[in-house]
């Protein structure tokens, strides 16, 4: 019993750390579930934030992918715009080309068929200088004035204009001598007429001095003073030293007379008198100085005596290229 007594006590000891410990673990129970539930709520609430942040990454990957998709959509519209442009510029630069290119073409096709039937044309030319015989050889001459020469090479000019100038000098040398022949003979329808041809020909000046001579005079001769007044007027003016000088001025005043240029016809005979005063037609000079100065005073001309024929002097043949030939009777112009 009194063991009983004395271990009782002890269970009741023991009960109660049994018990303290039971209410200590129930209280930890308590404790850990509501930890547990606190742990429960943050979990769920950490799921919750990392839903919407889910959500909310899910929103800004759809709107970063929007927004690069615009961006590239706006990119290739942009490029695609500037390539239209470039393609559309490139377009025009290609059609100007084209246009230019084009009408380059008509250009030098047009060009190269005028410079065809130039060539055509000289070619045709050069035949009547060179085939056809005589004087109609000036056929091709004539045609070459009308040839339009730029279309032509250097070479082919150069041989068209030797060749009508050798022929030229050709044709123009034969006239020369038969208007000379001509003016030998007396012939002064003739001499106007070869003389004339020759002064056609561009003849060096003096040839052109020598031809002037025998037209004036032959002019003269024939009573066509306004004609014979310039050619004369050339022979004295650009010939101060030939031997015929005088006879020219001698017929030059008449024909300054005969045309009303009572001044220039007084003026004309003077001057011959003066550079002249040995002259075999000095005699003749002064009577026509008198006739002049009469009509100047308002007198009439006296009626021509009958005048013994005066041959033109030997130095009457300006030098030409040919031996200068003997000189045939002239008449003397009446005082």
């Amino acid at each position: 019993m009194a063991a009983a007594a004395e271990s009782k006590p002890e269970q009741n000891k023991e009960l109660s750390e049994i018990r303290k410990e039971v209410i200590e673990a129930r209280n930890l129970v308590i404790k850990t579930d509501s930890l547990l539930k606190n742990l429960h709520a943050e979990v769920k609430s950490i799921g919750k934030r990392h839903e919407d942040l889910q959500k909310k990454a899910w929103i800004s990957s759809g709107v970063a992918y929007a927004i690069f998709a615009a961006l590239c959509v706006a990119g290739a519209v942009v490029v695609t715009s500037a390539r239209s442009s470039n393609a559309g510029a490139e377009r025009e630069r290609l059609e100007k080309t084209v246009a230019e290119l084009t009408t380059q073409l008509d250009k030098a096709r047009v060009e190269q068929t005028a410079v065809a039937n130039a060539q055509r044309q000289a070619g045709e030319v050069f035949r009547l200088m060179t085939t056809l015989p005589g004087d109609e050889r000036l056929k091709g001459v004539d045609e070459l004035v009308k040839l339009d020469t730029s279309k032509l090479t250097a070479l082919e000019r150069n041989a068209l204009t030797d060749k009508a100038t050798q022929l030229r000098r050709e044709i123009g040398d034969a006239a020369f001598e038969r208007g000379k022949s001509a003016f030998r003979r007396n012939e002064m329808k003739t001499t106007i007429e070869e003389m004339s041809r020759f002064v056609a020909m561009n003849p060096p000046q003096d040839q052109l001095l020598d031809a002037s001579f025998f037209l004036g005079v032959a002019y003269n001769m024939e009573k066509k003073h306004e004609q014979a007044v310039p050619l004369l007027a050339r022979f004295v003016d650009g010939d101060k030293k030939a031997k015929t000088r005088d006879y020219a001025m001698l017929l030059l005043a008449q024909s300054y007379q005969e045309t009303n240029q009572l001044d220039k016809a007084l003026s004309t005979a003077q001057d011959a008198l003066g550079a002249y005063p040995a002259s075999e037609f000095a005699p003749q000079l002064r009577g026509r100085s008198a006739t002049v100065r009469r009509l100047k005073a308002g007198g009439t001309e006296a009626a021509p005596a009958p005048a013994p024929q005066q041959a033109a002097p030997a130095a009457a043949q300006p030098a030409a290229p040919a031996p200068a030939p003997a000189t045939q009777p002239a008449p003397a112009p009446a005082h």
